[in-house]
């Protein structure tokens, strides 16, 4: 009876604790967003300011940007944790999809200097999945191989199918790569795995804990290999159940 006390109490901590991350990040994503948009608004007028405002300006657009994508993480965590996962499978592409993921990371890849190479098995069959939370997933994947990617150096975002094995899209970085240790912390919620991109890059330490729920939702998992110094393979795997043949 203790013991079953004990576990409704811990239930309801938890509960009360995404209650609590949830509406904390709500109500700090509305004014980070005005700011943003404010500072979009400034820059429109660049050449009005002088080159040290200019760069304060950049700086404090750089940062909202940062700060908008850890309240974004933070409520999907919470949401998550809620048990809120919910999924709208359609048919897609993945040729589509993984061209839409490139394009969108392009621009960070192009500051650091880093080329991002798609390879997409033309026999890769249409998929049923949710194109928003698949697209979220990579997004993540991309974002992180960038950020811990040498400059100069190249990421590859990869597509094959297995009748059997089923859908793996891989995202693969020549950078930092990760010792075991840091591996073990890879998918826990706040689990940093103590190392900053190699721009000095941030994050809040939930993203990859929200990318393995979404797999999971879609009963597929993520896996990874890692050698420290070499780089780093991520590899989203859908079931052979998800591929529209």
């Amino acid at each position: 009876r203790q013991l079953a006390k004990t576990n409704g109490e811990l239930r309801w901590l938890n509960e009360q604790k995404n209650q609590l991350l949830g509406m904390a990040a709500h109500d700090l994503r509305n004014p980070l967003a005005v700011v943003s948009a404010y500072s979009d608004f400034l820059l429109e007028d660049e050449a009005e300011f002088s080159a040290d405002q200019s760069s304060m300006l950049r700086r404090i657009r750089v940062s909202v940007e940062t700060m908008l994508a850890m309240v974004e993480d933070v409520l999907d965590f919470s949401a998550i944790e809620s048990g809120t996962v919910r999924l709208d499978p359609v048919e897609l592409t993945l040729g589509e999809l993984l061209s839409d993921v490139e394009e969108s990371n392009n621009l960070m890849a192009e500051k650091k200097e880093i080329r991002i190479v798609s390879v997409v098995d033309p026999e890769v069959p249409r998929v049923r999945a949710d194109r928003r939370k698949l697209s979220q997933v990579l997004n993540n994947l991309m974002t992180n191989a960038i950020k811990f990617s040498r400059t100069g150096s190249s990421v590859t975002l990869a597509a094959g199918f297995d009748p059997e094995a089923g859908i793996r899209i891989s995202v693969t970085d020549r950078g930092l790569g990760m010792s075991p240790e840091q591996k073990e912390r890879l998918f826990k919620p706040f689990g940093r795995v103590g190392v900053e991109g190699t721009a000095g890059e941030k994050s809040t330490g939930l993203g990859l804990a929200i990318a393995r729920r979404i797999v999971e939702a879609h009963e597929g998992r993520i896996e990874v290999e890692s050698v420290e110094g070499e780089g780093t393979t991520f590899t989203v795997v859908l079931p052979a159940s998800c591929a529209i043949t």
